[in-house]
């Protein structure tokens, strides 16, 4: 009777479709590992872009403003800075330096020195400015940024601030103030167009400038209370903070007509009326403001 004897190994048939079979499961395991970084990669950016959006300007939970839009009074400015290799870039590092010049964060007082305002306003911001003290002033850092790093860069290594060396430019600048940050993913090319079927084909824009817009209007009124009625006229005055000076408005009204103020920055501001003297912590929003005190008559 024969004996069976087991076969000694795999033919050349047999190892070249396992082979076969390695080489595309390894395929296939790389690019889905390659899609699961690129999809990990954009959403970095997208909460990088977010988080440049929250340090400029955004409200916290009990509805207080924050940010540096609140504490300066305008959009960050692109700072000039030396490259390593010596050339001039444009950085965002207000929101991680306290710019030149510019006083921390502080209840400024609303006097002569620090006012910037033009024309009557001023005189009238300084009469009306005693015991006015203002809440302005660098209260950085937004943005923190990793140790030793003074540059803004996106999850691929490019710079953000700058124009990279595909000629795309990551921060919008408006009347030099930076209005809005992008990434263009991992395919980004210099003819403005990414590569077909890459899972970057697309890019992310977020507006530093909120809903709204940064110019709100203010609209105050008095109701005044007292044994007679109240009859005269009322001066009534704003003041914020101007890149680290104060500035401001003031209009004078007859009783009750309300006074309206045009171009205010978004924040904590301070307004003031000359029937109580009174000096009023209030948060402007984007759009329209309208508040009404009451006080007594004088």
């Amino acid at each position: 009777m024969a004996k069976y004897s087991p076969r000694g190994g795999f033919t050349l048939i047999e190892m070249v479709v396992v082979l076969v079979v390695i080489a595309v499961l390894t395929h296939l395991a790389v690019r889905e590992l390659s899609h699961i970084r690129a999809a990990q990669l954009r959403k970095a950016a997208d909460r990088q872009l977010e988080s440049l959006r929250d340090c400029v300007w955004s409200v916290s939970a009990d509805g207080e403003p924050e940010g540096f839009l609140s504490d300066i009074g305008r959009l960050p400015r692109l700072v000039s800075a030396t490259n390593s290799d010596g050339t001039i870039v444009g950085t965002l590092s207000e929101l991680w330096k306290c710019p030149d010049g510019m006083p921390e964060y502080a209840l400024l007082p609303a006097t002569n020195r620090a006012l910037y305002a033009a024309g009557a306003d001023s005189a009238a911001l300084a009469s009306m400015g005693k015991g006015v003290f203002v809440p302005a002033g660098w209260r950085g850092p937004y943005l923190r940024m990793p140790f030793g790093k003074d540059r803004l860069f996106d999850p691929w290594g490019n710079p953000l601030e700058s124009e990279d060396d595909a000629g795309f430019r990551r921060v919008a600048v408006s009347n030099g103030v930076a209005v809005a940050v992008s990434h263009f993913g991992s395919d980004a090319r210099p003819d403005g167009q990414f590569k077909p079927g890459s899972p970057d084909a697309r890019d992310s824009t977020v507006s530093l400038v909120p809903q709204g817009g940064t110019k709100c209007r203010l609209v105050v009124s008095a109701a005044i209370a007292g044994a007679s009625p109240f009859a005269g006229d009322i001066d009534w005055a704003w003041y914020g903070p101007a890149g680290g000076q104060i500035t401001g408005a003031v209009k004078r009204v007859t009783y009750p007509a309300p006074a309206e103020f045009d171009g205010l920055t978004p924040g904590v501001r301070i307004v003031k009326d000359s029937v109580s003297g009174i000096a009023r912590r209030v948060v402007i929003r984007p759009g329209d403001n309208l508040m009404q005190f009451k006080m007594a008559a004088p």
